[in-house]
């Protein structure tokens, strides 16, 4: 099982499997694209390239199955289902995200809902078109923070990270009107906005976020919604109709126990390895910034960060340039 991100966001997506009591897979592939690490920023094309190239590498080491946890990737057209030049079945967070979140503005009659994410994902419409396909009908604003991404892949904590957030939302306050028309016309502020991290890294910060949209941008009842959920259900039953049997996984998660099966986790990064080697140590040792939940490690089964191998990424298409700094 491959799980591909541009950085240490996409563990939010590795920790959701890891939750699961069973599932059909022994080994996960992590991949993080650090060497292009931020994506938001970068043209359609270009990203599109970069998630091709990690699909294919990860297939290459092993995976049967990957699953593209970036939603910038996403909206440069890697989604499940797309005709892609890969030699493995893709999954993306994106389709089982949106209709999670149309699931639940049903049932919580949500007021309408609000999509965090990076510039190139607000930019390219692609959560507003999969909540229409979902069934939502109700009002949605896209709503993008250039920088917040890095900011926690660089570890913000405490007020660093609660500046980054309301540096990320301001403004939002000025356009976030037409959320409280609710759906079909009808208002009602006690009815809760709906919060989609539309990036794996905001789940990291998704106590700090839900803190200064509801008390201070907003100023009405919000509900956080990780789709990260969603694509590991999605990621386990789409595994376990083609995969070799189901695995069943407890708590203990890379150890397992009685007759339950080891699951292996193993890292690779594009560079800076030894970055996502520190952020594994500082995510494994407690809660995540902001969260007030079990750390990506205690959800993982493991005390002390594993190793992370440097592998190249072999990008098929010119044009792609590596991050500055």
């Amino acid at each position: 099982m491959g799980v591909f991100d541009s950085g240490v966001g996409g563990l939010t997506v590795v920790r959701r499997m890891m939750d699961l009591r069973r599932a059909p897979w022994r080994r996960i592939l992590y991949l993080a694209d650090l060497a292009h690490f931020p994506y938001g920023p970068r043209p359609e094309g270009e990203v599109r390239d970069l998630a091709l190239a990690g699909v294919r590498l990860l297939a290459e080491r092993g995976a049967d199955l990957v699953a593209v946890a970036c939603n910038t990737a996403a909206s440069s057209g890697v989604r499940s289902g797309a005709p892609l030049p890969v030699p493995v079945p893709v999954l993306d967070i994106v389709g089982p995200g949106s209709r999670q979140v149309a699931t639940l503005a049903r049932a919580t009659r949500a007021a309408g809902v609000l999509v965090l994410g990076t510039e190139g994902t607000v930019r390219r419409r692609v959560w507003e078109r999969a909540l229409r396909d979902a069934g939502y009908a109700g009002p949605t604003i896209g709503w993008a923070c250039p920088h917040l991404a890095s900011a926690i892949e660089e570890g913000a904590e405490d007020a660093h990270l609660e500046q980054a957030v309301r540096e990320a939302l301001a403004g939002l306050g000025n356009v976030a009107g037409v959320l409280g028309a609710g759906q079909a016309g009808r208002a009602d502020h006690r009815d809760p906005v709906l919060v989609v991290l539309g990036c794996t890294h905001y789940p990291l910060a998704a106590a700090c976020l839900e803190r200064v949209l509801g008390q201070e941008v907003l100023q009405r009842p919000v509900r956080v919604v990780d789709p990260a959920s969603a694509l590991a259900a999605e990621v386990a039953a789409t595994a376990a109709r083609t995969g070799p049997g189901a695995t069943a996984l407890g708590r203990e998660g890379f150890t397992g126990g009685g007759d339950e099966r080891a699951v292996d986790v193993v890292f690779l990064a594009t560079a800076r390895p030894a970055h996502l080697r520190e952020r594994l140590a500082r995510l494994l040792a407690g809660p995540p910034p902001g969260v007030a939940a079990p750390g990506v490690g205690t959800a993982l089964g493991v005390g002390t960060a594993p190793d992370v191998e440097e592998v190249p990424l072999a990008i098929v298409s010119a044009g792609v340039a590596p991050a500055k700094g």
